[in-house]
């Protein structure tokens, strides 16, 4: 009872996490192979299949999120609308030099998902500056409970991330990351 109770409570919080529509991206579980046509997102082809590996194997067993523990959860797709989306918030915190989940333009994430096509459900995001590597930012965000129960929750089904690097704290090169998770309608 305690699980299917921590279960509902989960897909509660992570639906009010968001609002909005549109249509569904494309899916991949998977990078692409070599030579197919990529997003055009700067760096993301170093990242995508490392970043996917670390999400699914966190979500392959039981976790503590804080003081909650979390069940595994099934594995996600990498999702290229979820990414372009991800990307365009990094660059314009890298741009404009903030931290936030409010874009520059007044936009919060579901606004964001939804402009890249992305008809979903439920969405949750991760955002982190300054960590250098896809391992380093995932342990950021597995030791944080909000970030943790985002990266746990099972209504999520694909990802997206990517990072923009911009001044921050005296780093004039500094990676700003975005991390979105959704479920398609």
């Amino acid at each position: 009872m305690k699980w299917i109770s921590l279960f509902l409570i989960s897909i509660v919080l992570a639906s009010l996490w968001g609002c909005g529509g549109g249509d569904s991206g494309t899916v991949s579980p998977s990078a692409p192979p070599p030579g197919s046509p990529g997003t055009g997102i700067p760096g993301i082809d170093s990242i995508r299949q490392e970043f996917l590996d670390d999400v699914n194997q966190a979500r392959s067993g039981e976790r503590m999120c804080g003081n909650t523990s979390y069940p595994a959860a099934p594995p996600v797709a990498w999702n290229d609308s979820l990414a372009m989306a991800a990307y365009l918030h990094s660059e314009d915190m890298a741009t404009n030099q903030f931290f936030s989940h409010t874009g520059s333009d007044g936009s919060s994430p579901g606004d964001r998902i939804t402009r890249e096509g992305y008809a979903w459900w439920t969405y949750g995001e991760n955002i982190a500056v300054g960590y250098p590597t896809v391992s380093a930012v995932m342990q950021g965000w597995l030791g944080s409970d909000g970030h943790c129960r985002n990266i746990m929750n099972p209504a999520f089904r694909e990802i997206g991330a990517a990072y923009a690097e911009g001044p921050y704290l005296g780093n004039s090169s500094a990676p700003y990351w975005t991390f979105d998770l959704a479920a398609p309608r």
